[in-house]
């Protein structure tokens, strides 16, 4: 008989434990998922501000040379964009990305954004031995571009720069761009203060050959007109 009491007993102080434990338990349930919460949550945003460009750096841009085209052709300018395949310079450390690929062939000009982190300004100050290059000014880069006919377009028309947090975007546009027999351009980058004949980075931002030749018509937007 004073096994079963002493049965009863164990099982008394076991519940009690067990309700005396309960709200510690779920507090801790409660910091786990906050912290869990927080930590999706803040991935995800990283993600969509990977993904997203600023409006006025992926719009097309309207030079003087093709706000005139617009205007005798009716707004017919036969814009196109292209999918990058390859659209970061270096897949261990993708210092910079491009995007929105828009080409005008009738007024032979391409029209490029450009997005990079700051984590980039480590690499660039490393591999020329500089100091104090600043994230985001207009005197840190230069930029041209090069075909596989080693043709080289410097006529870069416009630069429009922006940032969001980490990251620093440039929409740049070129003209007298030709796409005749070009297979493919590649846009490089130079770091203005390490005056070097060398870029230090390179990305393809058209393609067309037997490859890829994937084009799609770049539709203007209500707000996509010459001012």
């Amino acid at each position: 008989m004073e096994d079963f009491e002493r049965y009863g007993d164990y099982d008394d102080r076991e519940d009690y434990e067990k309700k005396k434990s309960g709200p510690i338990i779920t507090i801790l349930k409660i910091c786990v998922f906050i912290v869990c919460f927080g930590v999706v949550a803040l991935l995800g945003f990283r993600m969509l501000l990977f993904r997203t460009y600023p409006q006025d750096i992926k719009s097309i841009y309207f030079t003087e040379n093709l706000t005139e085209y617009y205007n005798n052709n009716n707004g017919n300018i036969g814009a196109k964009t292209q999918e990058l395949r390859a659209p970061y310079d270096n897949p261990e450390f993708a210092n910079f990305f491009c995007d929105h690929l828009i080409v005008i062939e009738g007024v032979e000009e391409l029209q490029i954004s450009v997005r990079y982190n700051e984590s980039a300004i480590p690499n660039m100050e490393s591999k020329y031995n500089l100091t104090s290059l600043v994230a985001g000014s207009e005197d840190l880069l230069t930029f041209r571009l090069v075909d596989n006919n080693k043709n080289v377009y410097d006529n870069l028309v416009y630069a429009g720069y922006d940032s969001k947090m980490m990251y620093h975007y440039v929409k740049l546009v070129f003209d007298d761009v030709s796409f005749e027999d070009v297979k493919w351009i590649r846009l490089e980058i130079f770091v203005k203060a390490a005056n070097s004949e060398e870029a230090f980075a390179m990305i393809p931002v058209y393609e067309n050959n037997s490859d890829y030749d994937s084009f799609e018509e770049y539709i203007l937007s209500s707000e996509e007109i010459p001012e």
